[in-house]
């Protein structure tokens, strides 16, 4: 958890509705190495709020050692969308000093606040070691989207499984409550005996959607119903309950759950880097009505 009495963190974002402009602004930003954020201006269509900013890294990655911690508020009525413009890398770290690669991330959400954090997949190359631990206090009128979502590694050179750690924690609290709605860990590591490759089976791509709130209730309602099993006509297959029922992305498996009273959570897992990218492209495709963002678009 980021603890704001700590250091300064190495990233901050605050996000305001400005009235006198019609949007959503960056009103506070602070940024120190290995991080760096742009803020661009022609994705977003003219007649939506959002404010769109892309987390960037030195190098396209971080490397062993590397800790980045990120304070991130988006005030209320205030719409924005964070983002990446490609894959994470985590590099090796040397065989000398073989330490962590870390980023930790806390996100606070006002009243009738949105926030759509959708960035590319974490990519660890072979022999990395990964943390990441993401905690969202949002308020009950306002809504969150995110994706938690992670490569099997470098295909090009053979890669698939070979990084030494990696471990995910989502938090999602709702202000007010002491007890979180999700807490979501991820642990993988490679042993001698069975290899992370062994174990997955063929999948080459693992993650996680999360949806909370009441602007994305339609979504989370949509997701759920084509999870639950379905009456059956003479002659059809049954759908298991807790699938998504889609046979456009056959390489994907997935399932979802209803999470609080407005929400669900998406878990999926892909053979190919592509056809998940695809998969999730339309899993998050309602976000271009609701705040005019198109996900994962060519020209970012």
């Amino acid at each position: 958890m980021v603890d704001p009495s700590s250091p300064r963190c190495t990233g901050e974002l605050v996000f305001e509705q400005v009235s006198s402009l019609g949007k959503t602004t960056a009103t506070h930003e602070y940024v120190a190495y290995p991080l760096k954020f742009l803020h661009p201006s022609t994705i977003m269509p003219l007649s939506f709020p959002t404010a769109v900013t892309c987390i960037l890294g030195y190098g396209g990655g971080l490397v062993g050692g590397d800790c980045t911690r990120m304070n991130v508020q988006v005030g209320p009525d205030a719409t924005a969308v964070l983002c990446t413009q490609a894959t994470t890398k985590v590099y090796k770290p040397k065989p000398t000093a073989p330490t962590h690669t870390s980023q930790e991330m806390s996100v606070t959400l006002d009243s009738n606040a949105f926030l759509a954090l959708v960035p590319d997949p974490i990519t660890c190359f072979d022999g990395a070691m990964y943390k990441q631990y993401q905690r969202f206090t949002v308020h009950p009128t306002a809504s969150l989207v995110f994706i938690d979502w992670m490569t099997s590694g470098r295909h090009a050179r053979g890669e698939s499984w070979s990084f030494a750690s990696y471990e995910s924690c989502n938090q999602v609290v709702m202000e007010g409550d002491d007890a979180p709605i999700l807490l979501d860990r991820m642990r993988l590591q490679e042993e001698a005996e069975h290899s992370l490759r062994a174990r997955m089976g063929g999948m080459t791509v693992l993650g996680t959607v999360v949806l909370v709130g009441p602007r994305v209730k339609a979504m989370a309602d949509a997701l759920i119903q084509r999870g639950a099993r379905k009456a059956l006509k003479p002659n059809e297959s049954p759908i298991p309950y807790g699938h998504v029922a889609t046979n456009v992305h056959p390489n994907v498996r997935s399932a979802v759950s209803p999470l609080g009273k407005s929400g669900a959570i998406v878990r999926i897992a892909g053979r190919t880097t592509e056809e998940a990218y695809a998969f999730v492209k339309d899993l998050l495709a309602p976000l271009e009505d609701l705040v005019g963002f198109k996900c994962f678009q060519e020209n970012r």
